[in-house]
């Protein structure tokens, strides 16, 4: 029994992942349903389905297209989530920019002046370095004797699992 499992299982994964030898070189998927690795620049169909790398497309930062018969990484221009480990990693800072909380902190910058038609602007997000003094501590109250937001100042500011989002009034 236990080799009709083991040889039904080896048979689903041959199955699987089986087609031509173009699979590993970005062409042909044969048709067999499985999934090419695509090399940047290499011939493609439309057709073709990509193997994705494994992860987070938003902090992989791209998936592939076939465009104009030729693999292309295309940005997704989403940001990487907030890791669930309580602290440290990359988190969110505005609505496609990551941080990476080991040595920065993300600056939310009001723009201070209003549009021509009396609109308001967006605000713009950045990744900053940790000052030297916060590298080990960073916490709302350290970027903010530390030099946060300068010239301006800091409006309000987030901590949360090592994560310092600072809120800077407008310039």
């Amino acid at each position: 029994m236990r080799f009709l499992v083991s040889s039904l299982a080896a048979l689903a994964v041959t199955a699987a992942c089986s087609g031509n030898g173009a699979n590993i070189a970005g062409g042909d998927a044969g048709g067999d349903g499985g999934c090419i690795a695509p090399v940047a620049g290499a011939s493609c169909s439309p057709s073709d389905v990509a193997c994705e790398p494994p992860g987070d497309i938003c902090c992989i930062g791209y998936s592939w297209i076939c465009e104009s018969g030729a693999w292309a990484k295309e940005s997704v221009g989403c940001a990487c989530l907030a890791d669930s480990g309580g602290g440290g990693g990359p988190f969110v800072c505005g609505a496609t920019t990551t941080c990476d909380s080991s040595s920065e902190y993300c600056v939310d910058q009001a723009p201070g002046i209003a549009l021509p038609d009396g609109g308001v602007p967006p605000d713009s997000y950045a990744c900053d370095a940790l000052p030297s003094a916060c590298a080990t501590n960073p916490t709302c109250a350290c970027m903010k004797a530390n030099g946060a937001c300068m010239p301006t100042a800091v409006a309000s500011c987030d901590e949360t699992d090592g994560h310092v989002t600072v809120h800077c009034l407008g310039e």
